[in-house]
Protein backbone atom coordinates (compact mmCIF):
# COMPACT_ATOMS: atom_id res chain seq x y z
CA UNK A 1 0.00 0.00 0.00
CA UNK A 2 3.10 2.26 1.09
CA UNK A 3 4.90 1.59 -2.27
CA UNK A 4 1.62 2.52 -4.21
CA UNK A 5 0.73 5.54 -2.76
CA UNK A 6 4.23 7.16 -2.98
CA UNK A 7 4.92 5.84 -6.64
CA UNK A 8 1.81 4.83 -8.56
CA UNK A 9 1.01 1.17 -9.47
CA UNK A 10 2.62 2.10 -12.57
CA UNK A 11 6.00 2.52 -11.19
CA UNK A 12 5.85 0.13 -8.78
CA UNK A 13 7.98 -3.12 -9.33
CA UNK A 14 7.50 -6.67 -8.14
CA UNK A 15 11.18 -7.07 -6.61
CA UNK A 16 10.96 -3.89 -4.29
CA UNK A 17 7.24 -4.94 -3.19
CA UNK A 18 9.02 -8.49 -2.22
CA UNK A 19 11.62 -6.80 -0.88
CA UNK A 20 9.44 -4.60 1.57
CA UNK A 21 7.77 -7.75 2.33
CA UNK A 22 10.93 -9.61 3.17
CA UNK A 23 9.78 -11.97 0.58
CA UNK A 24 11.34 -13.08 -2.63
CA UNK A 25 10.09 -12.44 -6.22
CA UNK A 26 9.18 -15.91 -7.24
CA UNK A 27 7.23 -16.03 -3.53
CA UNK A 28 5.21 -13.18 -4.08
CA UNK A 29 4.21 -14.13 -7.43
CA UNK A 30 3.19 -17.56 -6.15
CA UNK A 31 -0.09 -15.72 -4.52
CA UNK A 32 -0.37 -12.70 -7.00
CA UNK A 33 -0.86 -13.09 -10.70
CA UNK A 34 0.34 -9.76 -11.48
CA UNK A 35 1.27 -6.25 -9.89
CA UNK A 36 -2.94 -5.15 -10.56
CA UNK A 37 -3.75 -8.46 -8.40
CA UNK A 38 -1.53 -6.94 -5.81
CA UNK A 39 -3.17 -3.45 -6.04
CA UNK A 40 -7.11 -4.74 -6.32
CA UNK A 41 -6.13 -7.21 -3.35
CA UNK A 42 -4.56 -4.79 -1.37
CA UNK A 43 -7.54 -2.27 -2.01
CA UNK A 44 -9.69 -5.49 -0.88
CA UNK A 45 -7.37 -5.59 2.61
CA UNK A 46 -7.74 -2.59 3.34
CA UNK A 47 -11.85 -2.12 2.33
CA UNK A 48 -12.54 -5.24 4.87
CA UNK A 49 -10.41 -3.19 7.56
CA UNK A 50 -12.64 -0.14 7.09
CA UNK A 51 -15.94 -1.64 7.33
CA UNK A 52 -15.13 -3.01 10.27
CA UNK A 53 -13.95 0.00 11.83
CA UNK A 54 -17.02 1.84 10.74
CA UNK A 55 -19.45 -0.53 12.03
CA UNK A 56 -17.78 -0.48 15.09
CA UNK A 57 -18.55 3.43 15.21
CA UNK A 58 -21.49 4.35 13.40
CA UNK A 59 -23.99 3.11 16.54
CA UNK A 60 -21.70 5.48 18.64
CA UNK A 61 -23.51 8.20 17.20
CA UNK A 62 -27.37 9.07 17.65
CA UNK A 63 -29.49 7.95 14.27
CA UNK A 64 -30.22 10.37 11.55
CA UNK A 65 -27.67 13.78 11.14
CA UNK A 66 -24.97 12.59 13.53
CA UNK A 67 -24.36 8.99 12.05
CA UNK A 68 -24.61 10.21 8.80
CA UNK A 69 -22.03 13.28 9.63
CA UNK A 70 -19.37 10.62 11.17
CA UNK A 71 -20.42 8.40 7.89
CA UNK A 72 -18.90 11.17 5.50
CA UNK A 73 -16.48 11.74 7.75
CA UNK A 74 -15.21 8.38 7.80
CA UNK A 75 -15.57 7.90 3.45
CA UNK A 76 -13.81 11.24 3.07
CA UNK A 77 -10.14 11.24 2.70
CA UNK A 78 -8.15 11.81 5.37
CA UNK A 79 -6.07 14.08 3.49
CA UNK A 80 -4.72 14.77 -0.06
CA UNK A 81 -1.96 11.85 -0.17
CA UNK A 82 -4.52 9.44 1.76
CA UNK A 83 -3.49 5.85 0.39
CA UNK A 84 -6.71 4.28 0.50
CA UNK A 85 -7.92 6.82 -1.78
CA UNK A 86 -4.98 6.53 -4.11
CA UNK A 87 -5.45 3.06 -4.09
CA UNK A 88 -9.23 3.76 -4.96
CA UNK A 89 -8.58 5.73 -7.66
CA UNK A 90 -5.41 3.78 -9.21
CA UNK A 91 -8.01 0.93 -9.72
CA UNK A 92 -10.86 2.88 -10.67
CA UNK A 93 -8.02 3.84 -13.57
CA UNK A 94 -8.48 -0.09 -14.72
CA UNK A 95 -11.88 -0.31 -14.56
CA UNK A 96 -12.69 1.16 -18.17
CA UNK A 97 -10.39 -1.86 -19.76
CA UNK A 98 -11.36 -4.70 -17.62
CA UNK A 99 -15.31 -5.94 -16.97
CA UNK A 100 -14.08 -7.80 -13.76
CA UNK A 101 -12.24 -4.94 -12.50
CA UNK A 102 -15.49 -2.76 -12.26
CA UNK A 103 -17.16 -5.80 -10.83
CA UNK A 104 -14.67 -5.83 -8.40
CA UNK A 105 -14.85 -2.21 -7.31
CA UNK A 106 -18.66 -2.59 -7.19
CA UNK A 107 -18.68 -5.61 -4.66
CA UNK A 108 -16.10 -3.36 -2.57
CA UNK A 109 -18.68 -0.73 -2.55
CA UNK A 110 -21.68 -2.97 -1.40
CA UNK A 111 -20.70 -2.17 2.20
CA UNK A 112 -21.06 1.64 2.05
CA UNK A 113 -24.05 1.45 -0.13
CA UNK A 114 -25.72 -0.95 2.58
CA UNK A 115 -24.42 0.83 5.84
CA UNK A 116 -25.85 3.98 4.23
CA UNK A 117 -29.21 2.23 3.84
CA UNK A 118 -29.46 1.64 7.34
CA UNK A 119 -28.28 5.27 8.16
CA UNK A 120 -31.18 6.52 6.07
CA UNK A 121 -33.83 4.11 7.10
CA UNK A 122 -32.52 4.90 10.74
CA UNK A 123 -32.64 8.59 10.64
CA UNK A 124 -36.56 7.91 8.40
CA UNK A 125 -37.55 6.18 11.17
CA UNK A 126 -36.70 8.97 13.94
CA UNK A 127 -38.29 11.57 12.13
CA UNK A 128 -34.64 12.76 11.63
CA UNK A 129 -34.57 12.37 7.77
CA UNK A 130 -37.71 12.68 5.05
CA UNK A 131 -38.64 9.32 3.48
CA UNK A 132 -37.10 7.91 0.27
CA UNK A 133 -38.01 6.55 -3.15
CA UNK A 134 -36.34 3.46 -4.12
CA UNK A 135 -34.51 2.16 -1.52
CA UNK A 136 -31.25 1.98 -3.14
CA UNK A 137 -31.03 5.82 -5.11
CA UNK A 138 -30.30 7.93 -2.43
CA UNK A 139 -27.11 5.72 -1.52
CA UNK A 140 -26.14 5.43 -4.87
CA UNK A 141 -25.93 9.33 -5.49
CA UNK A 142 -24.56 9.87 -2.35
CA UNK A 143 -21.80 8.18 -2.32
CA UNK A 144 -21.33 9.04 -6.13
CA UNK A 145 -21.34 12.60 -4.64
CA UNK A 146 -18.94 11.49 -1.73
CA UNK A 147 -16.52 10.08 -4.56
CA UNK A 148 -16.78 13.44 -6.38
CA UNK A 149 -15.81 15.76 -3.89
CA UNK A 150 -13.12 13.15 -2.92
CA UNK A 151 -11.36 12.76 -6.33
CA UNK A 152 -11.68 16.93 -6.73
CA UNK A 153 -9.84 17.21 -3.05
CA UNK A 154 -7.21 15.10 -3.84
CA UNK A 155 -6.35 15.72 -7.46
CA UNK A 156 -6.64 19.19 -8.12
CA UNK A 157 -7.80 21.02 -4.63
CA UNK A 158 -5.99 19.66 -2.10
CA UNK A 159 -5.66 23.02 0.10
CA UNK A 160 -9.66 22.62 0.64
CA UNK A 161 -10.27 22.68 3.91
CA UNK A 162 -11.92 19.01 4.99
CA UNK A 163 -14.23 20.29 6.89
CA UNK A 164 -15.58 22.52 4.04
CA UNK A 165 -15.35 19.41 1.63
CA UNK A 166 -17.60 17.31 4.81
CA UNK A 167 -20.24 20.56 4.80
CA UNK A 168 -20.30 20.42 1.34
CA UNK A 169 -21.21 16.73 1.44
CA UNK A 170 -24.04 17.69 3.71
CA UNK A 171 -25.34 20.67 2.19
CA UNK A 172 -25.84 17.63 -1.04
CA UNK A 173 -27.65 15.05 1.83
CA UNK A 174 -29.85 17.67 3.11
CA UNK A 175 -31.40 18.69 -0.23
CA UNK A 176 -33.01 15.31 -0.21
CA UNK A 177 -33.48 14.15 2.82
CA UNK A 178 -34.36 17.19 5.35
CA UNK A 179 -37.97 16.86 6.56
CA UNK A 180 -38.94 20.60 6.28
CA UNK A 181 -38.46 21.04 10.09
CA UNK A 182 -36.08 23.00 11.52
CA UNK A 183 -32.57 21.55 13.12
CA UNK A 184 -31.45 21.57 16.51
CA UNK A 185 -29.17 24.02 16.17
CA UNK A 186 -30.06 25.81 13.16
CA UNK A 187 -32.38 28.92 12.86
CA UNK A 188 -34.50 29.54 10.13
CA UNK A 189 -35.01 32.58 9.11
CA UNK A 190 -38.64 33.63 8.61
CA UNK A 191 -38.23 34.72 5.18
CA UNK A 192 -37.18 31.62 3.44
CA UNK A 193 -35.23 28.26 3.83
CA UNK A 194 -33.07 27.13 6.43
CA UNK A 195 -29.47 28.66 5.42
CA UNK A 196 -27.17 26.11 4.05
Amino acid sequence: MDLIAEAGIERVRLAEIARRAGMSSGQVMYYFTSVEHILLETLAWREQAESERRRNALPEAAAGWPRLELFVDLYLPAGPADPIWILWMESWARAPHSADVGQFLDELMIPWREDLTGIVADGVRSGAFRRQGPAGDFPLRFCAVLDGLSVLYVHQMPDLPRERLKELAIISARVELETGRARPGRARSSGGPASG
